[in-house]
């Protein structure tokens, strides 16, 4: 007797409804001299990604990459006294600030090294102890518009 597999491609497929509620867990931990939130000066920020050990063999063939996307749960956000919709005339999606519903980033960075459960990564724009959620290879024919646009004054 075999049991269903709803991801299996030969199985009809019907969604469940998706969660109300989403619990995510830290996979890493940021490590850099950087102890408070601002607005630029990241280009050339390096910063160490601690994955904790039981996520390390995910790591494998990650050192293969130029560049790689981390996606980070802004911590120090959620107790921010002021949470805009809107920042000087645009709405809150249209900005990369930390003051998100759900005060997460994501942010591609330069690969500099892997050293065991450490990724030493340049340009990431979160401070130091900040929560990694989940770590990607950055694809260039993905993950890049050659064709992308951004408004302009």
């Amino acid at each position: 007797m075999s049991s269903w597999n709803p991801f299996s491609r030969n199985s009809p497929f019907v969604r469940p409804q998706p969660p109300t509620d989403v619990n995510l867990q830290p996979i890493a931990l940021v490590r850099n001299n950087i102890k408070k939130p601002r607005p630029s000066g990241w280009e050339n920020i390096k910063s160490i990604v601690e994955v904790k050990p039981e996520y390390v063999e995910y790591l494998h063939g990650i050192e293969g990459y130029s560049h790689i996307i981390l996606v980070c749960y802004l911590d120090l956000a959620a107790n921010a006294p002021e949470k805009p919709s809107r920042i000087e005339d645009v709405g809150i999606f249209a900005t990369r600030s930390q003051l998100r519903p759900n005060h997460l980033a994501v942010s591609s960075v330069k690969l500099l090294n892997r050293a065991g459960s450490k990724l030493e990564v340049e340009g990431l724009d979160v401070i130091d102890n900040t929560p990694v959620l989940d770590i990607k290879p950055y694809l260039p024919f993905y993950d890049a518009f050659a064709d992308a646009e951004i408004p302009t004054d």
